[in-house]
């Protein structure tokens, strides 16, 4: 679960802007074409959330097609709706983070519910507190220019979990560097209520008598969290490059109860060589 989480933050080992800037990625994959790709190296993330696993890895695995219409960029599902020189408008559907870093650690056993009073007088912790994935879908328009990529997505859960949604808003750019291929990004995405309520908040049960004070000092409302990214990749021989990449997050308290964020700021990152293999080489 924790590769699968580190994918989705830093868009490894294919390029990081693959969703934002299909038409200026510099290696992107063309039209009816996949690509394959292990990279091995170190990477890390730092898990927010009070009381739950950070995780590393020694490699990400990654797969990406692009038919006339479809794609798959790793998690990523899309439909292309509209394709101009300079404009985009897809569908997609994606994985929400927010799931993911509960369940960063899949060996760990569900912590049985207790329903005695003894237990409801505790404060709760988060510690123990499960919440399920979700899976977020909706359309994703981008912009490209000569100076910088933007792009909006408003998606919304289609999984039935927590009814929430996220608008998201990045700007990105990527150009030559020392014969490799540099990009860095910013960005901010905007949570709804419901979904800062799903993950940040005590369910009543939870938090036996302690919700309603809860409620009252740390009330359910929008959150809108930031990001800036960098990414480098440098190519050695035909099939193997060098990948540096890295992603900072900046976690907004507000609606959230703060109980549940043991770290506002998080980096995320991986270094290492990329093997890739491909229809196009």
């Amino acid at each position: 679960m924790f590769r699968i989480t580190l994918i989705i933050l830093l868009g490894l080992p294919v390029s990081s802007w693959a969703q934002t800037a299909p038409a200026t990625e510099i290696g992107k994959v063309d039209v009816s074409e996949w690509e394959v790709s292990i990279a091995s190296g170190y990477g890390f993330l730092e898990n927010p959330i009070v009381g739950k696993p950070d995780g590393e890895t020694y490699f990400l695995p990654s797969f990406s097609y692009y038919g006339e219409r479809f794609f798959v960029s790793n998690l990523t599902l899309g439909y292309s709706l509209l394709e101009e020189k300079n404009f985009y408008l897809d569908l997609i559907a994606r994985p929400n983070e927010d799931g993911l870093y509960y369940n960063l650690d899949n060996d760990t056993a569900a912590t049985a519910a207790v329903s005695n009073f003894a237990v409801k007088l505790e404060e709760p912790g988060v510690a123990e507190t499960e919440r399920k994935n979700s899976v977020l879908g909706g359309p994703s328009f981008t912009l490209v220019t000569r100076f910088v990529d933007v792009s909006f997505s408003w998606l919304e859960d289609i999984s039935d979990v927590h009814h929430g949604s996220e608008t998201h808003l990045s700007f990105d750019k990527q150009f030559s560097l020392a014969g490799g291929a540099f990009g860095f990004g910013i960005g901010a995405i905007k949570k709804d209520m419901e979904l800062v309520r799903y993950y940040y908040q005590f369910t009543p049960a939870e938090a036996g008598i302690y919700h309603r004070r809860y409620a009252v000092l740390f009330p359910a409302d929008d959150a809108i969290d930031q990001y800036a990214r960098i990414h480098f990749s440098y190519p050695l021989s035909k099939y193997l490059d060098l990948r540096l990449t890295a992603r900072y997050n900046q976690f907004d308290l507000a609606g959230r109860n703060p109980l549940f964020i043991e770290n506002r700021e998080t980096l995320d990152w991986f270094a290492g060589l990329q093997y890739r293999i491909g229809s196009n080489r």
